[in-house]
C-alpha cells in the first residue's frame, strides 16, 4: 500500500482572510463550541505560520469546509 505524502503548503493571507480565520478559530479552536485539538491546530497553523497543515491534523469536515470557504474567497480575482 502506497502512503500519500504529507504536504505543508504556504498560504498568503489577506488582512480580511486573517480576520475571518481568527473568527473561525474562536468557534473551532481556542475552547470554542466546536473545538477539537485538530481543528485548533489546523487554524492556528494559518494564523501563526501561514501554513495549510490539513494533512497533519484531524480536522472535522465542518471546520475544513469553513476554512476552505474563507481561502476560496481570498483567492478569487478582484472584479473589474
Amino acid at each position: 500500500m502506497k502512503r500519500r505524502r504529507r504536504e505543508v503548503r504556504q498560504v498568503a493571507l489577506t488582512e480580511e482572510s486573517r480576520r475571518q480565520l481568527e473568527r473561525l478559530w474562536f468557534v473551532y479552536g481556542n475552547y470554542g463550541p466546536k473545538t477539537t485539538p485538530g481543528n485548533h491546530q489546523f487554524i492556528q497553523g494559518f494564523l501563526e505560520r501561514g501554513q495549510d497543515e490539513r494533512d497533519f491534523n484531524d480536522v472535522t469536515a465542518e471546520c475544513l469546509a469553513a476554512v476552505d470557504a474563507v481561502l476560496e474567497v481570498a483567492s478569487d480575482p478582484p472584479l473589474d
